[in-house]
């Protein structure tokens, strides 16, 4: 395994970023246990910053320590996914009520762009970037709120976005084809100038996935049972 050195500067928020990549990119698969004496090496540092990091990541659902086993990456539950993206899709309705569906100018056209570049991730599979573009597009419509308190509430849910993608990779239901396209209907509710449209938008982009979910997993139940 290649060493890779990093700078003493944010260690654990280093370390954090690294295991996330890892994960994301099918490093580090579902269930695989990650041994913190082997990532200190891996990483030629000491086991307290990799540590701090593992707990930081398991704050954000990516792992969980099992008794015996230690620290295994997790994919998230139907019922995990579905409460954090009602969570989530409620508090951006609020915004867009909030704003009575007005973009400003600047908020439209960094929405426009941010379209073209999650476009080109999704094309490429760059699972990573999309994860944090989707977040930046999502947090123009938090933004539209002109609310600070709305938008840190709203931020702090960022770590289950990232959980549930990484989900749907897992089982294989990343639908990178429909991404840009799934998120272009939300800026079109906008310049419709429809706060009911926009919600609805919302409401389903985020629902359509924990569905989605449930039934590949119901249909792997069925088949493991017959």
């Amino acid at each position: 395994m290649t060493k890779t050195p990093i700078s003493r500067k944010t260690l654990r928020e280093q370390v954090a970023e690294i295991l996330r990549k890892k994960i994301l990119n099918g490093d580090i698969q579902s269930g695989e246990r990650i041994v913190e004496a082997d990532l200190a090496r891996e990483l030629q540092m000491s086991r307290g910053p990799v540590r701090e990091a593992l707990r930081q990541i398991e704050e954000e659902g990516l792992v969980v320590y099992e008794p015996h086993k230690g620290c295994v990456v997790k994919t998230m539950t139907y019922d995990e996914m579905q409460e954090a993206y009602l969570i989530r899709s409620t508090l951006e309705i609020l915004a867009v009520r909030m704003c009575s569906g007005k973009l400003s100018k600047e908020l439209d056209t960094k929405m426009e762009q941010n379209l073209v570049e999650i476009g080109k991730a999704a094309d490429a599979r760059d699972l990573y970037q999309v994860i944090e573009l989707d977040e930046q597009f999502h947090s123009y419509v938090v933004m539209a709120s002109h609310s600070e308190k709305l938008y840190k509430v709203w931020k702090s849910l960022e770590s289950g976005n990232t959980a549930a993608y990484y989900t749907m990779r897992s089982e294989s239901l990343m639908p990178y084809e429909y991404i840009q396209q799934n998120h272009q209907k939300i800026l079109d509710a906008f310049r419709a100038k429809s706060v009911e449209e926009i919600c609805e938008k919302i409401r389903r982009h985020y629902m359509i996935v924990p569905e989605t979910l449930f039934q590949e997993l119901q249909k792997k139940r069925q088949s493991e049972a017959s």
